[in-house]
């Protein structure tokens, strides 16, 4: 950031707060244009500023509603299912992903849920040569942790119940209750 002219100030009081809003890091670590597109997107909507709680815990509100409209499909969601290789078939689509406990799921289409350091391991070496999945070298996954405290009173002085911090270690605070 210093390097391209931004202020301190600025740093410490806007930017640390987006970018662990955005990606979880540091402002030095996030690219700009990322930045550039949160601050068009809230400059040029209407309502590109606004932010929203879901309406209740993310996985009864968010989560479930997704694995009920699956399984109405005719779909199958598995959770603590660790993949230990993808299987091929010879024209290079998905065969079959075999588990750690030894089966094999089969499937029309699969939906690989996991850390994007965990998919580079697993990604099957026919596919490492196509350009697409290249891409993925580039990807770094970045370590993150949700913390939940339970205070005997409401903070005062939020605004909407939510609190960005110019602090690089508490960045957002969501009053839930």
């Amino acid at each position: 950031m210093r390097r391209q002219g931004v202020p301190d100030r600025v740093t410490d009081e806007v930017f640390i707060a987006m970018s662990k809003a955005l990606n979880f890091i540091n402002p030095d670590e996030l690219s700009m244009q990322c930045f550039l597109i949160a601050l068009n997107r809230f400059l040029q909507e209407k309502h590109g500023s606004k932010m929203a709680f879901l309406d209740g815990n993310p996985p009864e509100r968010l989560c479930m509603p997704i694995v009920e409209h699956i399984e109405s499909k005719g779909g199958q969601v598995r959770l603590n299912s660790r993949i230990r290789k993808i299987e091929l078939n010879e024209d290079g689509s998905v065969k079959c992903f075999i588990l750690n406990n030894g089966t094999s799921i089969e499937g029309d289409a699969f939906v690989f849920a996991a850390p994007v350091d965990i998919f580079k391991l697993l990604l099957p070496e026919d596919w490492k040569e196509i350009p697409y999945f290249q891409k993925l070298e580039k990807l770094v996954g970045v370590p993150v942790i949700n913390v939940h405290i339970w205070f005997d009173r409401k903070l005062k002085n939020t605004y909407d119940h939510l609190l960005l911090s110019r602090s690089p270690l508490l960045s957002v605070y969501a009053d839930m209750s």
